[in-house]
């Protein structure tokens, strides 16, 4: 049996922290982490089902919770919002259905990111220092409650007269580039809520705003292109990710705009959140 500083490095190492000659290497640099989450998804994956899980499990009706809130928010407050803009509920509903779809997977991600690191702070200082398992987490658990959700919105686009079933094929693209995205801004709100517990507070106030400034409960369509309104929709991120993904899912066409702005935004966000983690990542266990 061997003794010495050897064995003590063998006897800490934990699954999510890459070393080499004792030293780890994981959390430094992003992408190597993210390959290192995608090889070994069974912590992400499984502890983000086994928190919805432990959520539902004293009610009665367990998972099955998932489906109400979409269910609500589609049949009941999409027939109340149709009467205010003068629409056939059939094809508002679907189209008020995936905005808050995709609003919600966006506030979720970002909400429960800017909150993972101390949330995890145990884990942290327990030797697991490959970050984006937390953000991966925060994705698994958000796109859980998006394919519930997708089931009662999906039911709602089959009795509509919009429904188009190619449209279920533009998904194939435009949501890859849209989970990119958004586990690039997951990165960076994980990094400055660790830093900053504040953020997640704001966050929240400004998710509050956003709602009302991306066309989820009214139609883009209607507002005057020359308006001040217009110019905050169009220079809202939510408003081209909720676009770029509902467009081609009701029949319409994605305005070459929202494409360039989409692309410029994934390039940055990428670029940001690769730099930031690689400078600021090695900081997180002093912040917490």
């Amino acid at each position: 049996m061997r003794s010495g500083p050897e064995s003590v490095t063998n006897s800490t190492a934990r699954p999510g922290r890459q070393q080499t000659n004792g030293k780890p290497l994981g959390g430094l640099r992003l992408w190597s982490d993210v390959i290192g989450s995608l090889r070994r998804p069974e912590y992400w994956t499984f502890s983000a089902w086994l928190d919805i899980i432990s959520r539902y499990r004293r009610s009665r009706l367990g998972v099955l919770w998932l489906f109400v809130p979409p269910a609500a928010t589609v049949l009941v407050i999409g027939n109340f919002y149709a009467g205010f803009s003068g629409r056939d509920p059939r094809s508002f509903m679907p189209y008020m259905g995936m905005g808050y779809l995709i609003w919600r997977f966006i506030t979720q991600v970002i909400g429960e990111s800017s909150a993972v690191m101390l949330s995890h702070r145990p884990f942290i200082m327990d030797g697991r220092t490959r970050y984006t398992d937390y953000v991966f987490r925060a994705l698994s658990k958000a796109s859980i409650s998006a394919l519930a959700a997708f089931t009662i919105v999906a039911i709602a686009f089959l009795f509509s007269p919009m429904a188009n079933i190619e449209g279920f094929a533009s998904l194939v693209v435009t949501v890859p580039v849209f989970l990119v995205n958004v586990f690039a801004l997951g990165v960076i709100a994980a990094l400055l809520g660790a830093r900053y517990p504040d953020i997640h507070e704001l966050t929240t106030t400004i998710f509050l705003f956003g709602f009302l400034l991306t066309p989820i409960l009214w139609d883009a369509a209607n507002v005057p292109t020359d308006s001040v309104r217009a110019k905050l929709m169009y220079v809202n991120p939510a408003y081209h990710l909720v676009q770029m993904i509902r467009s081609p899912f009701l029949g319409g066409h994605v305005e070459s705009i929202t494409w360039m702005y989409v692309g410029i935004m994934t390039s940055v966000m990428l670029v940001l959140a690769t730099v930031l983690y690689r400078r600021y990542a090695r900081f997180i266990p002093l912040w917490i």
